[in-house]
């Protein structure tokens, strides 16, 4: 395993429920703002990195979902 190598699916899974929901709605909360929090590095142990970068892909996968959602908005009220 390697940090950054993750599928989001086992991101997910090892994140656990509660807490990919709290990631999930700061990234929707983040791209409605137009703002990339990105995290910093994550120092420490392997697997505190491993963690970090899971909830990484997590933010970041939301994130992208949200801003793709923004922008098919942005292009139907332009359509109309």
């Amino acid at each position: 395993m390697t940090p950054r190598s993750f599928d989001i699916d086992t991101c997910k899974e090892v994140i656990g429920d509660a807490r990919m929901r709290v990631i999930e709605a700061k990234a929707r909360h983040d791209a409605d703002n137009e703002i990339i929090d990105v995290p910093p590095t994550p120092q420490g142990t392997y697997w505190e990195k491993v963690n970090s970068c899971m909830e990484f892909i997590v933010y970041i996968a939301a994130l992208n979902k949200r801003l793709e959602r923004i922008q098919r908005m942005k292009e139907r009220a332009r359509e109309h």
